[in-house]
């Protein structure tokens, strides 16, 4: 009994060294605990930082530290990630631990000026077979 609560003793005391020493993992959040704002507190490993809706661009922007879902059902309900992507719903943006910036499907940034615009994709001709001799 004695050396267990030696051990615990000594696991307690590097934990709070780590944090005093300003340790790389000590300023990690846990699951439900606050991330980014001022301090851009990053979440543990298994956890990733979900920014409310629309903030993704604010630098200083505090979210709250969330455990992404392991499968998603498969709905259409397109949310534009804050990566810039266009995600089938909301679950599959937390599936690949990225905060959501708006509901729908992203929007294309427009052409830089004196850019040519875009050509539309050609349709392609189907060819005419020929109907079989009798």
């Amino acid at each position: 009994m004695r050396l267990h609560l030696g051990r615990l003793v000594l696991a307690v005391l590097v934990v709070v060294s780590g944090a005093a020493l300003g340790s790389p993992r000590a300023g990690a959040a846990n699951l439900d605990e606050a991330c980014g704002g001022p301090q851009k507190i990053t979440c543990n490993s298994a956890l990733y930082c979900q920014l409310p809706a629309g903030q993704c661009s604010s630098p200083d922007t505090a979210g709250t530290c969330l455990k992404a879902p392991d499968f998603c059902m498969r709905v259409s309900r397109p949310v534009c990630g804050c990566n810039g992507k266009t995600y089938a719903n909301e679950c599959e943006a937390r599936k690949a631990r990225v905060a959501i910036d708006t509901t729908g499907a992203c929007k294309k940034p427009p052409a830089a000026e004196g850019a040519p615009a875009a050509k539309p994709a050609a349709k392609k001709k189907k060819k005419k077979t020929p109907a079989p001799a009798q």
